[in-house]
């Protein structure tokens, strides 16, 4: 069966919760429970904003690891 690309995401961060995920220019890095937990502070944030499936937004910020987070 062909796993989706969010439960591809979940699998990812559950097997490799402390490990590094994400690093930017100036060598911060997230580990995958650090991603984890900032996605879920999105969906927060998106909820509490009343952003719901199928809105469109725009995200503007600087190039580095959080847009991993981000997508």
């Amino acid at each position: 069966m062909k796993e989706s690309f969010i439960a591809y995401i979940e699998n990812s961060i559950k097997e490799h919760w402390d490990l590094p995920a994400l690093t930017d220019y100036k060598s911060a890095t997230l580990q995958y429970k650090d991603v984890a937990r900032k996605i879920e502070k999105l969906h927060i944030i998106f909820e509490e904003s009343g952003i719901v499936k199928g809105d469109k937004i725009a995200v503007c910020g600087r190039n580095c690891s959080h847009w991993g987070v981000t997508f």
